[in-house]
């Protein structure tokens, strides 16, 4: 399993069917997300490590496994995964990254790369994508190429 997979798990519906749900809060707090460094890096070292552990510990994977038929599809349903696989956000935590963090890490930074490559979207992401997100993928662009999650597993 790629390291990314766990991302794509916890939210790729959510992300891949933003534009197409009612989520106001979920939008609202994917816009005020602030992205830093340190939490990118810390979310991207909690990744490495729950990929590594699920390698050797089935019981980890089929947790991870449960969570895919949860539902997804707002912020509020990626918090209640959170919350049902402690074990998952355990790796997290670790880093020193909130559940919030460990959802809306990965989710603004690929909608902010998203609409940095593709600028001509920036108004329909617009509620969900600030500025300062997009200038921060833009300013980042090298070192987050470089991280695991981000390049959707390869190093």
């Amino acid at each position: 399993m790629r390291a990314f997979s766990l991302a794509l798990i916890l939210s790729c519906a959510a992300t891949c069917a933003f534009a197409e749900i009612n989520d106001p809060a979920g939008e609202k707090a994917m816009h005020d997300y602030v992205l830093t460094m340190p939490k990118v890096k810390a979310y991207d070292a909690a990744t490495n490590a729950a990929d590594a552990a699920m390698k050797s510990d089935p019981s980890l994977k089929a947790e991870l496994d449960k969570s895919d038929n949860e539902p997804d599809k707002t912020i509020a349903d990626l918090r209640a995964k959170m919350d049902h696989h402690p074990r998952i956000f355990a790796f997290y935590a670790k880093q020193g990254l909130s559940k919030d963090d460990a959802i809306l890490t990965p989710l603004s930074l690929m909608s902010a790369c998203t609409v940095a490559q593709y600028p001509q979207i920036a108004a329909k992401m617009a509620s969900s994508v600030s500025a300062s997100q997009v200038a921060f993928c833009k300013a980042n662009l090298p070192a987050l190429k470089k991280m695991r999650f981000f390049a959707g597993g390869a190093q």
